[in-house]
């Protein structure tokens, strides 16, 4: 039987659910009004008859036969009426410490969201604080509640969970004054989603004495092999224990893959080997030292052994981009001036086109506009160089979202989906296909829309649409955005055998957005992505070679 609270929150429910679709503001509140009286009242309401109900402090007639309808059919009828309209992500929006109904029905109707994951990512591109009612202030706001939410849901995306790991070793390593504290598991393979932080130490059980005082883990349980426990962050967090003799292999092991382990260690013929370091275990094995990143298997380490991993130090330019001209925080300049200062040698400017309206994106005129300015910081900022580009939205036929007169104007341009997001597999490939055999398509952005933890993309015919940017000349963009990720790593060697070059791509809103890179080139490495393959690892001059050879190629 439902206690007087979980009525409470049904009606709450039902008020907040009539707001959010405008439906009787008058019956809204009387419902609201009733909910918070409900949960004050003594007695049962479950238990209550119709005349009881009635005569009870705070509840009315309609109330009152509501109740009646909950006790006998277990539901209310306006209640269901009011869920079947409303999608299952925006129920879970209103989760958020914040955000009343009303907001709720802006963001929704507005915006277009309907998850909370997509939420946080406008959040990202600044787009919550340009809505009416909203700001700065509240957007942050929104931010610092929904990661709040999410960490509650025991998945956490890999950027998250990587800077508070990193910091505990350190933390254990001080308190500890031990040398060899190491991160084992899925946060040391970098995986893009992970439930808990994993790290091993060449210590046993003695150790838990030192830690039970310690502000940066709090320890809830204690095992003879590891123990249990949350970080400083509040994330859930295990840590191992081995001891000087076996800690490299312990280490091998517990860092997974099982099936990258189980591959490894059949070849070992003595695993009571004191090993060294990891090395040694992959000299026994006969195989070169892998690193952790690369070990889920899938990946032919043959074909890089003579080709370096990209890294972060061979990215020379930055793609992907948004100023001030549609949804970003920042201006050209500022973003362009950030580049500089941090080395880089060009940046591709790639605002929202015209059909993102909810984005501020650039009508025709706003382009020509736009790409004079560029001029003007081209002429200031030399030798830097600023690329005309346009995030263009793909239409629903496949089709680029300007004329001719217009993508002729640009020097590259990024095609992504944006709208109508629900297609099965046949209908997504077919409007990508489409997309990469229009000429002016110089890059395919996230290729498959998903929101990690959130929204999983469309469902697409990968092979094809692989194939078809290799017959095109297309460009696929790893989207460096942690809540993106996209091409997902496990593509990336059949990329690179087609032949089609990866950019490792932010999609920044604001100058800290830059800094994405970092997790693209992750996901990057992960796929065994080579700095031969990776499209901005070239310099400028090459890049320039490259567009202008692929322009007279396209004949355009």
């Amino acid at each position: 039987m439902l206690s007087n609270k979980e009525v409470s929150k049904i009606f709450k429910l039902m008020a907040d659910l009539m707001e959010l679709h405008n439906e009787n503001a008058f019956k809204a509140k009387s419902y609201a009004n009733s909910a918070f009286q409900i949960g004050r009242v003594e007695g049962s309401v479950m238990q209550m008859n119709l005349q009881q109900l009635e005569n009870t402090p705070g509840i009315g007639k309609s109330v009152a036969s509501k109740i009646i309808e909950l006790q006998q059919t277990g539901t209310m009828q306006v209640l269901e009426n009011l869920m079947q309209l409303t999608p299952a992500g925006v129920l879970e929006i209103m989760h958020i410490k914040g955000l009343g109904a009303k907001k709720v029905a802006v963001i929704w109707k507005e915006l277009n969201i309907e998850s909370v994951g997509e939420l946080l990512y406008a959040c990202y591109e600044n787009r919550l604080s340009k809505l009416k009612g909203f700001g700065e202030k509240t957007q942050q706001s929104v931010i610092a509640s929904i990661e709040y939410y999410q960490s509650n849901l025991g998945k956490f995306h890999f950027a998250t969970v990587a800077v508070e790991a990193n910091a505990m070793v350190e933390m254990l390593k001080e308190k500890l004054q031990i040398d060899k504290v190491s991160l084992c598991g899925d946060v040391r393979r970098m995986t893009n989603i992970l439930d808990n932080i994993e790290i091993i130490i060449p210590a046993g059980k003695e150790v838990v004495n030192k830690l039970e005082p310690v502000n940066f883990f709090e320890i809830e349980k204690i095992e003879d092999d590891f123990i249990i426990g949350k970080s400083y962050g509040r994330m859930p967090c295990k840590i191992y224990f081995s001891n000087a003799e076996n800690f490299y292999y312990d280490l091998f092991v517990l860092t997974g893959s099982s099936d990258h382990v189980n591959k490894i260690t059949t070849q070992i013929k003595n695993q009571q080997f004191q090993f060294q370091s990891e090395e040694d275990i992959y000299k026994m094995a006969g195989v070169n030292y892998i690193l952790p990143e690369l070990r889920e298997g899938g990946i032919n380490l043959e074909t890089i052994k003579n080709n370096a991993l990209v890294s972060d130090a061979d990215i020379k330019g930055v793609v992907h981009n948004h100023s001030t001209w549609s949804d970003g925080k920042n201006t050209i300049e500022q973003m362009a001036q950030a580049c500089i200062n941090s080395g880089y040698e060009y940046f591709v400017i790639s605002d929202h086109s015209k059909t993102a309206v909810y984005a501020g994106g650039l009508k025709a005129e706003d382009v020509l506009r736009q790409h004079s300015e560029i001029d003007d910081l081209n002429n200031k900022l030399r030798p830097f160089k600023i690329f005309k580009s346009i995030e263009s939205d793909i239409l629903n036929d496949g089709s680029l979202d300007y004329d001719e007169s217009i993508l002729k104007q640009f020097d590259l341009v990024i095609a992504s989906v944006h709208s109508n997001l629900k297609m099965d597999e046949e209908k997504a490939t077919k409007r990508l296909l489409k997309t990469i055999e229009n000429p002016y398509t110089t890059i395919l952005g996230h290729m498959t829309g998903r929101l990690l933890l959130s929204r999983p993309g469309y469902p697409i015919d990968h092979k094809k649409i692989i194939e078809a940017c290799a017959a095109n000349l297309v460009i696929i963009e790893i989207n460096a955005n942690p809540y993106r990720l996209d091409i997902d790593h496990t593509w990336i060697p059949f990329a690179m055998e087609k032949g089609v070059m990866i950019s490792i791509n932010p999609d920044a809103h604001s100058i800290e957005g830059i800094n994405d890179i970092h997790w693209g080139i992750i996901s990057a490495r992960k796929g065994a992505l080579t700095k031969t393959m990776t499209w901005n690892a070239m310099s400028l001059s090459e890049i320039e070679i490259w567009l202008r050879e692929r322009k007279i190629k396209k004949g355009i």
